[in-house]
């Protein structure tokens, strides 16, 4: 009895220690701060000049891994609205930084000290230059506000005392992350009282910029359709939705509440609800590259063309073809009933020119690649062929995966593309994986289209771009989509391009955007 009161007297003790300090910690940190923007104490365990040199230091890091838009009168166009809305921000005073990222990602994010990033993925899907500015006004706001800063510090608090608790020896720290702690607070997404304090912002920036705010509630309502047509064809698909600007985060205060919230204040309503530079901003994304750059390969009527490799195979509609970095994937649904689909990956790897000059051959290097102990079923050998297709040598093999449970079909292929003068000598390596004969029949018939793009075809390679038109009276969307390379919901596509989705129409006279 006297041990166990012992005891809880020591946790007891420890306990108090530890409420000392966090009460001490968060005493010490609220009052060495004022938010920007509210003008009150704030928790931070960050000054601005380690934030300000965070945000340079992250910059660097995202310039070296990824791609800037090349198209300098649009990084000018973007850079000139920034610096507007942020010489009206509650911290005008920062070395403000507005890139575009060339990806095909719809998204943009902001980091402390004042860079803002827009992908170049979300901008055909505005319709006038006040409603780019109301995003960049909400990131804006993110940084003014200090979110990024305000959720790092909770993080590095947490992290403390776990450490202090952990060790049970008052005052221990844990060794933080500066850079792990800011992608996890950028990353991860802000809180709903943080999303609609930067909504808020945004409006008040625009409003102080000479914009209307309320264009923030139609991109809004682009997100909110946009979502919604994902969800369509996911379903369509056989696949998991992606959504969410920002990506999925459970967070996120839902699309119809920030709606409502950006229409809610009385101030806002009375501003002119004519739309700014609406010409001016679509006539300065006439040509830009929609969806994947031609340097990373893009679909194009049903065929997948990559401009740098100089290769093209086409798919039917039954195909779903997913663009990876380090591989392409394209899996079919065998039948709506079945859990069963054909996966096709395709890889790509270097051949050394000394082995080709010593005999290696496509079936030499499937026999040497192939790992056979890795099946735990029994395999047998359906078919081995050498082929020529479109001048291109290559070998295939046929395996039948028996199980107690199905027999599967395992088609392995190899085609070397060593003619290229100015490449180094390649192979493309071909698995395919399907429930059925009739499945790897078709992912066969994928295998006889691969072949090398034409000298002509490499240089009027330039992807799929946004093209601006005036509405005419002989025009529909069901007309342009049967021109259109989008595929089957390509009325939808374009109908959300517009900001007319799901049933809208344009004006005759008015500008849309087509893609082409």
């Amino acid at each position: 009895m006297f041990l166990y009161f012992k005891y809880n007297k020591i946790m007891f003790t420890e306990k108090i220690k530890i409420l000392f300090l966090l009460v001490f910690t968060l005493s010490t940190f609220s009052g060495c701060a004022k938010n920007p923007v509210s003008g009150m104490p704030d928790f931070v365990t960050i000054t601005e000049q380690q934030e300000i040199s965070m945000g340079a230091s992250y910059h660097g890091k995202i310039l070296k891994e990824n791609k800037v838009v090349k198209n300098q009168e649009l990084n000018n166009y973007f850079k000139s609205l920034g610096e507007t809305i942020s010489k009206n921000s509650h911290r005008p005073e920062l070395n403000w930084k507005f890139t575009l990222i060339d990806s095909p990602q719809f998204n943009a994010f902001a980091t402390p000290g004042g860079y803002v990033y827009f992908f170049r993925g979300i901008l055909p899907y505005f319709n006038s230059e006040e409603e780019l500015v109301g995003v960049l006004g909400h990131e804006i706001g993110h940084i003014t506000a200090r979110h990024a800063v305000r959720g790092m510090s909770t993080a590095q608090l947490t992290n403390i005392l776990i450490g202090i608790v952990a060790s049970r020896v008052p005052g221990s720290q844990i060794t933080d992350n500066a850079f792990n702690l800011l992608n996890m607070a950028i990353n991860s997404g802000y809180s709903r009282k943080y999303e609609l304090e930067a909504d808020q912002l945004g409006k008040e920036y625009l409003l102080a910029s000479g914009y209307n705010p309320l264009a923030m509630k139609a991109f809004l309502q682009v997100m909110k359709n946009r979502d919604e047509l994902e969800k369509k064809i996911a379903e369509h698909e056989g696949r998991e939705a992606v959504v969410g600007y920002h990506g999925i985060f459970s967070s996120h205060p839902d699309t119809e509440k920030r709606i409502a919230k950006v229409m809610s204040e009385e101030k806002f309503k009375k501003v002119s609800k004519k739309s700014k530079n609406k010409e001016k901003f679509l006539k300065i994304i006439d040509g830009l590259v929609y969806g994947s750059s031609p340097e990373e390969g893009y679909v194009k009527n049903n065929t997948f063309y990559h401009s740098d490799l100089a290769i093209k195979f086409s798919f039917d509609d039954s195909w779903k073809l997913k663009n990876n970095p380090k591989n392409i994937i394209l899996t079919k649904q065998e039948s709506k009933n079945s859990d069963f689909k054909t996966l096709l990956i395709i890889n790509l790897d270097e051949l050394l020119k000394d082995d080709l000059e010593n005999g290696l051959t496509p079936k030499i290097f499937l026999n040497d690649g192939i790992d056979k102990t890795s099946f735990l079923e029994r395999n047998e050998l359906l078919e081995d062929l050498q082929f020529n297709h479109h001048g291109l040598v290559g070998h295939t093999m046929l395996y039948k995966s028996s199980s107690a449970f199905n027999n599967r079909y395992k088609r392995f292929t190899a085609i070397f593309d060593i003619k290229e003068q100015n490449l180094k000598p390649k192979v493309w390596i071909f698995v395919s994986h399907s429930p059925d004969l009739q499945g790897d029949a078709s992912s066969k018939v994928i295998l006889e289209t691969f072949s090398k793009m034409s000298e002509e075809e490499v240089k009027n390679s330039k992807g799929l771009r946004i093209k601006v038109i005036r509405f005419r009276e002989d025009m529909s969307y069901e007309s342009l989509a049967k021109q259109s390379p989008l595929g089957k919901f390509a009325v939808d596509k374009l109908r959300l391009l517009n900001g007319h989705y799901p049933n809208k129409n344009p004006k005759v006279g008015d500008l849309i955007k087509i893609v082409q």
